[in-house]
């Protein structure tokens, strides 16, 4: 049934269900956030990652406020975000918790190694992000991890993995509709 219309001045809030239903269609590229604290590594898959700024150089990961790696993320103060190929697929699952595999022995799969932090890097992911922390804004069930990138890592050449609509997918070629590569062709005479 479709919602009705809010009338002027009245607000509409949504529930949890259709926020994420509309969210579910918002593509998104997989990475695995990792941390190393006291000895002990942990990682989650995570969609909501993006590029902040350039100079200097942050990445911002948004991550739930009630799992390890936040904890973990939130006193070691350091993380390194994966960016994973279409053949990382299960190990997105695995990092997800889709595989009912402990976080520690999640570490089990994949090549993996470590740069300037000290936090888990996957040896051949499309890019890895090292990071300190440089702040963290806790919002409802989530935080906003904002990362200091002080090492890349990239190898480029692979197909990426993504997320939309409960399934992983990676890219595809756009049809030719005339615009080419620069972008929609105009419909005016020039």
């Amino acid at each position: 049934m479709p919602r009705r219309k809010p009338r002027p001045g009245e607000e509409m809030t949504i529930t949890a269900e259709e926020f994420k239903q509309g969210m579910r269609m918002l593509c998104g590229g997989v990475t695995i956030v990792t941390t190393k604290h006291a000895g002990q590594a942990s990682g989650l898959t995570a969609t909501a990652v993006c590029s902040l700024s350039a100079e200097p150089p942050r990445i911002l990961a948004c991550i739930n406020r009630g799992g390890t790696t936040y904890g973990m993320v939130s006193q070691s103060r350091r993380f390194c975000v994966n960016v994973l190929t279409a053949d990382q697929a299960e190990l997105a699952s695995c990092f997800a918790g889709m595989l009912r595999i402990g976080t520690e022995d999640r570490f089990n799969y994949g090549e993996w190694t470590r740069l300037t932090t000290g936090s888990p890097v996957l040896e051949d992911a499309l890019a890895s992000f090292d990071c300190t922390v440089s702040s963290i804004m806790d919002t409802g069930s989530h935080a906003i991890i904002i990362g200091d990138i002080v090492e890349v890592q990239v190898s480029p050449g692979g197909d990426p993995l993504l997320y939309m609509d409960g399934q992983f997918s990676t890219r595809g070629p756009i049809p030719d509709n005339g615009a080419g590569k620069g972008g929609a062709r105009s419909s005016s005479a020039a």
